[in-house]
């Protein structure tokens, strides 16, 4: 698997990345161990915990990691209940959520903590000033944002916080953050790492002939995977098949490509199984400017 330097910054990322969105759930301890030591057997290093991702990082903290492991986690998100979400980046909520993380995942540092929504209600400084406690503890290495624009990522830029890199849903079905987020990124030699990297599933075609009883659309999270099954998905997806087909590849391979095309440090992928995993570490595809081009008009 390649790596990529994140944005200017020291630190390398592997173009695939682990996402840990359904451990603790539908994904135990078990499994988890075999995804982790397949992934780094391949060359793998990203592994990257969820918003309010406690469940998943009891579960990291139950494992056998190795040491070239890069974690990020996400703060910023605050979920008390099912029913109650709490939003924010203020000092004291940044710095019980790293401990929280730190306590539950067994780690003593996070390689990138991610802050996961922009707060118009606390002052830059204030947060800040929590980044830079925690940079200077060691308990923090580098830092990111999440679900933030362009002009956002500048003005926390602005308020002096060291962004190493951007995480966006990016894919062949949803290229929004093309619009201001990734010049922005760019210019500022922010990296920027792709959430789901497969369109939510969609683009690995496994819903071509139907719905399987164990994916994500059969279950609770059907309104997650919904969206990406209109008209417009369906007529990239049908490229994308096109392609796959006349490079005698899998779609998946074809997504994968163009992310790594496209500039992306690398793609959260959150898989359940080895196998799955399986398919995506052995992608190593790389796109004639010709196949990327059409790519890039029909998405």
């Amino acid at each position: 698997m390649k790596h990529n330097r994140l944005g200017t910054t020291g630190l390398d990322v592997s173009d695939v990345g682990l996402g840990t969105f359904e451990w603790g759930h539908r994904v135990d301890a078990g499994t988890a161990q075999r995804l982790i030591d397949d992934f780094a057997a391949a060359g793998g290093n990203l592994v990257e915990l969820p918003s309010s991702g406690l469940h998943a990082a009891a579960v990291f903290g139950q494992l056998d990691v190795p040491d070239e492991i890069v974690l990020a986690a996400r703060v910023g998100v605050s979920l008390s209940e099912s029913s109650h979400i709490e939003l924010g980046l203020g000092r004291a909520r940044i710095l019980d959520q790293v401990a929280h993380l730190l306590q539950a995942s067994g780690r003593d540092h996070l390689d990138i903590l991610v802050l996961d929504v922009f707060d118009d209600d606390v002052e830059r400084a204030e947060t800040a000033s929590a980044i830079d406690t925690l940079l200077t503890l060691g308990t923090v290495r580098y830092v990111g944002v999440s679900h933030h624009t362009g002009w956002q990522l500048a003005e926390m830029r602005g308020a002096g916080i060291p962004i190493a890199c951007a995480i966006s849903e990016y894919s062949l079905l949803n290229r929004e953050a093309d619009a201001e987020l990734r010049p922005a990124a760019d210019y500022a030699g922010v990296g920027l790492i792709a959430g789901a990297g497969l369109g939510r599933g969609v683009l690995s075609d496994k819903y071509h002939r139907g719905t399987p009883q164990d994916s994500r659309l059969a279950g609770e999270l059907a309104d997650y995977v919904s969206p990406y099954l209109d008209d417009r998905s369906g007529q990239v997806l049908a490229g994308v098949r096109r392609a796959a087909t006349a490079l005698g590849v899998s779609t998946t391979d074809i997504a994968l490509a163009f992310n790594r095309d496209r500039g992306i440090a690398s793609t959260l992928i959150s898989v359940r199984t080895p196998e799955q995993l399986a398919q995506i570490v052995d992608s190593d595809v790389a796109l004639e400017p010709e196949i990327a081009e059409v790519l890039e008009q029909i998405s």
